[in-house]
């Protein structure tokens, strides 16, 4: 089966960036075979508001996929695959809405979370960046080092972040200034080497420290 087009919109990641400004949802493609799978990642999606659409940013597949649109691949527990390498994440089929929407944006902005051999096995690390360049490879203490390094404010705010809020909804969330906003957001994409608030949280996954 041949999966969706890409859609031509580079700046669409960079926008997604800006808080205060009107963004379209991110697009997604339901590739998964198995019903009851694709119905609650359905409702994901939708408590997520991530658009399901045949034209997409990512694709959602439980089984390999030949499309040029990144794809974030749905597996169980028991499952072990060697994904092609247009994989960019491999995630629990039981992933929570919150979890889906922050990959599926750390996706759609060109990153990848997953290692390009093996994904889907167990205790695959991978590169993180653009195109799966930098990595947290060989640091399996990353959650902890970067959990050390924020402050429990930075935490709180990075929460927000992963949930996908803007500077005003965290600033309102928080009882902050969105001058504060800027300040904590700009401390922790220094403390974890990010570039931009959408790296941090693709650190923040392949590190473990959401979990943390």
């Amino acid at each position: 089966m041949t999966g969706p087009d890409l859609l031509a919109d580079p700046a669409f990641p960079r926008e997604r960036e800006k808080a205060g400004r009107e963004r379209r949802p991110i697009r997604v493609a339901l590739y998964i075979a198995d019903r009851a799978l694709r119905a609650d990642i359905a409702d994901a999606c939708e408590d997520a508001e991530l658009a399901v659409a045949e034209q997409a940013d990512v694709v959602l597949a439980d089984r390999p996929v030949d499309t040029a649109v990144p794809v974030v691949a749905l597996v169980s527990g028991e499952t072990r695959r060697i994904w092609p390498a247009n994989v960019r994440a491999v995630v629990p089929a039981d992933v929570d809405a919150a979890m889906l929407a922050a990959i599926v944006t750390v996706v759609a902005a060109g990153y990848a979370l997953t290692c390009g051999k093996d994904p889907g096995s167990a205790g695959s690390g991978g590169g993180l960046g653009r195109g799966a360049e930098e990595g947290l490879e060989g640091e399996p203490d990353a959650a902890d080092e970067f959990g050390n390094a924020l402050s429990p404010r930075e935490r709180e705010v990075l929460g927000h972040l992963i949930e996908g809020a803007s500077n005003k909804e965290i600033a309102r969330a928080l009882a902050l200034s969105v001058h504060t906003v800027k300040f904590h957001i700009a401390a922790i994409t220094e403390k974890l080497g990010a570039r931009s608030r959408v790296e941090a949280v693709a650190i923040a996954i392949r590190s473990g420290l959401m979990m943390a």
